[in-house]
């Protein structure tokens, strides 16, 4: 038999170590779905039992929080801009714009 203690001890240890777990297996899916091909990924979730605007939802939802409290780590944030929720349940993926090439210095004419 267990004593109180030990059981509310391994409760705490359970409940702390929640946070860590999540912020782990989102960078890992972050990692895994940061690739060329993010429409495809995205068009694959209801194969699995999720729209994929529930997916960028939870997604959103679990970083804010885990960020307001401190523990979202190097987790980004959801991008909108580029992962755009459609009324049907998809997520159009728009890629970002590529950065403005850094101009180049204008030479110094000495006179």
């Amino acid at each position: 038999m267990t004593t109180p203690h030990t059981t509310a001890a391994t409760i705490a240890e359970i409940i702390s170590s929640v946070p860590a777990f999540v912020v782990s297996q989102m960078s890992r899916a972050y990692a895994l779905a940061n690739t060329p091909d993010q429409q495809a990924i995205l068009d694959a979730m209801p194969d699995f039992g999720v729209t994929p605007t529930q997916a960028l939802t939870l997604y959103a939802t679990m970083q804010t929080a885990l960020a307001s409290i401190g523990l979202a780590g190097n987790l980004p944030a959801a991008d909108l801009t580029i992962f755009q929720p459609q009324p049907d349940g998809s997520v159009l993926y728009v890629a970002p714009p590529e950065p403005e090439p850094t101009p180049e210095p204008t030479p110094k004419i000495e006179q």
